[in-house]
């Protein structure tokens, strides 16, 4: 079983890979335009967002296991 610290450290990493995200797109957005880029990034997003918010993960675990 994780840590409150290491459940609490997981969700702000998530948040500033999202953040992080968020500035590639809107960079690639306004400097260029490689829309498939911004396709790239927003379903990697889409994929962190479905993993860590709506707890997909679970779906792959085993019955044992809980995060």
């Amino acid at each position: 079983m994780d840590s409150k610290h290491s459940l609490f450290r997981r969700g702000v990493l998530v948040f500033a890979g999202l953040a992080i995200l968020t500035g590639i797109e809107y960079a690639i957005a306004v400097l260029t335009q490689l829309y498939f880029l911004l396709v790239i990034a927003a379903l990697v997003k889409a994929g962190l967002v479905a993993w860590y918010y709506m707890h997909i993960r679970r779906v792959f675990s085993t019955s044992g296991e809980s995060e």
